[in-house]
């Protein structure tokens, strides 16, 4: 099965990166999958299903975040 196919909540990747995440809230979300788990935590709802993004997706991600936090700690 791709790893772009649903997966139920209940289950966790089986790797770090950056997945679609479906909420009981209705919220579909881009969030990171890391040795702490999801990050955020749950506290925008129980997770529902995931799947994980195209690699070219995933990469801008990846490079967005990466911009954020180099923006950050320059206003600091």
């Amino acid at each position: 099965m791709p790893e772009t196919d649903w997966f139920p909540g209940s289950t966790l990747p089986d790797r770090q990166g950056y997945f679609e995440v479906a909420f009981d809230t209705g919220e579909t979300e881009i969030t990171r999958y890391g040795m702490l788990g999801w990050e955020p935590a749950e506290e925008r709802g129980r997770i529902l299903r995931w799947r994980g993004l195209d690699p070219k997706i995933e990469a801008a991600e990846i490079e967005r975040e990466d911009l954020v936090a180099r923006v950050a700690a320059k206003l600091q």
